[in-house]
């Protein structure tokens, strides 16, 4: 049985714990569905909960934009192109989705995923 030697070994273990541990992910959603004829609206989603702060790596949908709240129901950032999102960096909290609507299609979703 061959042995490994010790400075092998411990530049291996060294190169484990040095290799930076995987990104975590998080996604939110949010739709709104207009109810024109009757003057209503119901929206819903997931919220994004970031326990640190992270970056948008990924939208879906969201083909007419979507505004981003935090917890207190402010604006922190829109988009008329979904994409654009897309490298924006959010400090730890929770934030909401509110997808716009077009005036002909009265229905939206869309979907953020952050790295953190």
């Amino acid at each position: 049985m061959r042995l490994i030697p010790t400075t092998v070994l411990a530049a291996v273990v060294a190169a484990v714990l040095a290799a930076p541990a995987g990104a975590e992910t998080v996604t939110a959603t949010g739709s709104l569905i207009m109810k024109d004829k009757y003057g209503t609206s119901e929206a819903w989603g997931r919220t994004l909960k970031l326990p640190e702060g992270g970056k948008v790596v990924r939208v879906m949908d969201g083909t007419y934009g979507f505004s981003i709240l935090d917890a207190k129901g402010d604006a922190i950032a829109d988009f008329l192109l979904p994409q654009e999102a897309v490298g924006l960096e959010l400090a730890a909290g929770e934030y909401t989705l509110s997808p716009y609507v077009c005036a002909r299609h009265r229905h939206h979703h869309v979907e953020v995923t952050v790295e953190y």
